[in-house]
């Protein structure tokens, strides 16, 4: 949760952290979609007071097992940057299939995610333009890892609809329900 200081007052806003626990700044990923959002560069200037609290949740590659699948949709890349530019200080045990979903256009990021999977064996990004590729799919990322489903722990971040979507898929796939993960962009 960050606390911040703007030019009309004080507002609260959670956001997920996209630096690693080393990082001297903390980072946080924004796609400005609500009233809040969408008017930050507006409301904040450089030096403007800021207050986080937490890190609050439970999503950590560290509850998976040795093949791991992170799938990202949109903003939710941003657990997911954290994860991929700490891998030399918190290591995946086994290979990581990081599958990035956009829609149309550049994909935020997507540059750093490749050169980072580029320097490590056993870590892979997928880019997925679901307008040029179609939508992601479990049959795709089974096909794309070559693992069978029961082996694999999967990471979701990203829309609900395509979350759910992929959860179901997943299931069917032979994916073991406590082996599906997710990170919640709601309050709760």
């Amino acid at each position: 949760m960050v606390y911040i200081e703007a030019k009309d007052g004080w507002h609260r806003h959670p956001f997920t952290i996209a630096s690693t626990p080393a990082d001297r700044h903390l980072r946080v990923t924004v796609k400005a979609l609500g009233d809040y959002t969408s008017r930050l560069r507006e409301l904040l200037e450089p030096g403007m007071p800021a207050v986080v609290g937490g890190p609050h949740g439970r999503f950590s590659h560290a509850k998976g097992g040795g093949d791991q699948v992170w799938i990202a949709g949109g903003v939710g890349v941003a657990p997911f940057l954290s994860w991929m530019r700490a891998l030399d200080e918190h290591p995946v045990p086994g290979r990581v299939d990081l599958y990035y979903a956009f829609s149309g256009g550049p994909a935020p990021f997507a540059e750093e995610l490749v050169a980072i999977a580029d320097g490590r064996d056993g870590v892979r990004t997928h880019l997925v333009d679901s307008r040029a590729d179609g939508r992601l799919t479990a049959d795709r990322i089974l096909a794309d890892t070559g693992v069978p489903g029961s082996r694999l722990s999967v990471f979701l971040c990203g829309p609900e609809p395509m979350l759910r979507d992929l959860q179901r898929q997943l299931r069917a796939a032979g994916v073991r329900w406590h082996r599906i993960h997710r990170e919640y962009f709601d309050w709760r």
